[in-house]
């Protein structure tokens, strides 16, 4: 086996096995999108549906509180999430909110969320429809992890 052969063959057998694995683990906003309608599906709720714009104006708002070293449902513009959702397309105005940092697990994040009463209610309220998530890691930061779970529902809805 000629050199240029036996590298490809190394580099195709470490490179298959984190795609391997990576296939089996299902992304963060599916996580936290089922563990969000297990328990909405315990109170009775209907089930969300994820929704893209929700989910860019989380992942924004998760950057921006990373990468500005600050945790607050107020932007660093001074936008509320409301302003978020519409700038990123969203049509409903009915908004939910919840954020979290410092933990390195959607399961944490969840659990600290269904702890507090704000939180759960956001989660459990029925009126919602669709679900937003943003993540955002940024070594060096105050928190590290910065978490954003939006939720809504457009008109008529």
């Amino acid at each position: 086996m000629s050199a240029l052969r036996a590298t490809a063959a190394v580099l195709a057998l470490f490179s298959a096995g984190p795609l391997l694995l990576a296939a089996k683990t299902p992304p963060v906003d599916q996580q936290l999108l089922d563990l969000t309608n297990d328990a909405r599906a315990a109170a009775g709720c209907p089930p969300l549906r994820l929704n893209a714009d929700l989910s860019e104006a989380a992942a924004g708002h998760s950057a921006d509180m990373a990468h500005r070293n600050f945790y607050d449902h107020t932007g660093s513009n001074g936008s509320d999430p409301a302003g978020r959702t519409r700038a990123a397309g969203y049509p409903g105005d009915y908004i939910g909110e919840n954020i979290a940092a410092g933990y390195p697990s959607i399961e944490v994040v969840f659990r600290k969320w269904m702890d507090t009463t704000a939180h759960r209610d956001n989660i459990l309220n029925c009126k919602f429809t669709d679900l937003g998530i943003g993540h955002a890691n940024v070594p060096g930061s105050r928190y590290g992890d910065y978490w954003t779970q939006n939720l809504g529902r457009p008109p008529g809805g």
